[in-house]
């Protein structure tokens, strides 16, 4: 009979160990998919904000073009006014000259801010792009990977659509697969556990605090000897 017992709580810790690989690889499948989500959701926040800020950038661009062709008119009248001063006027055309090259500076600087900030927006936009495409590709090897698979519902396993919206609707169809999957297998391990403790109880004679099938096995065992 003892024997018999330690035979059942080998299997039982057998299945324990699958179950808890099985759980384990869930786990990082899960840990993936919300990765692929998160992404989704940022590259699909900066799709949505885009078309703004391109308008918004794009008006700051004009505004600090429109002031830098004022800038130079103004500063083309105090070079006229330089060279036309008489003897009384010079210093304060002088004084004039230097505040309009002055703001011509400034309006400089503000329109080749501007054209960068711009560039800076394109180069994310299409940096984007980029990202998208590789995590698209991604989605595609996760749903590979889950196609098929016992307890995984079949949506999880099908082919995300093509855009962003594809990725992030998918996603939330493995993400919840995968949460049903695993209690499932959760439940299975504490009735693993269970049985074992309840066997182990009967081979030891003595009521147990809850454990492992692994370190209930190595218990009988050791009793046993």
């Amino acid at each position: 009979m003892p024997e018999e017992v330690l035979a059942v709580l080998r299997q039982l810790e057998r299945a324990d160990e699958r179950i808890g690989a099985a759980l384990a690889d869930f786990d990082g499948l899960a840990g993936e998919v919300d990765s692929v989500r998160a992404e989704a959701e940022e590259l699909g926040a900066l799709a949505a904000r885009l078309p703004g800020e391109r308008k918004a950038r794009a008006a700051e661009l004009e505004r600090a073009t429109v002031e830098a062709a004022a800038a130079e008119q103004v500063l083309g009248e105090a070079e006229d006014a330089v060279r036309a001063a008489d003897p009384t006027d010079a210093q304060e055309a002088k004084r004039f000259h230097i505040r309009a090259r002055d703001r011509v500076s400034v309006a400089e600087r503000r329109v080749a801010e501007a054209a960068a900030a711009a560039i800076d927006l394109e180069n994310r936009a299409g940096e984007a792009t980029i990202q998208g495409h590789a995590l698209h590709t991604r989605a595609r090897k996760l749903a590979g990977e889950l196609r098929g698979r016992s307890r995984i519902a079949e949506d999880a396993g099908k082919e995300p659509g093509p855009d962003l919206e594809g990725v992030a609707a998918w996603s939330e169809v493995a993400r919840a697969s995968l949460f049903v999957a695993r209690g499932q297998l959760s439940a299975e391990r504490e009735a693993v556990i269970r049985q074992a403790n309840e066997l182990g109880a009967l081979a030891l004679g003595e009521p147990l605090s809850a454990m492992g099938a692994g370190a209930l096995t190595r218990r009988v065992e050791q009793a046993l000897k």
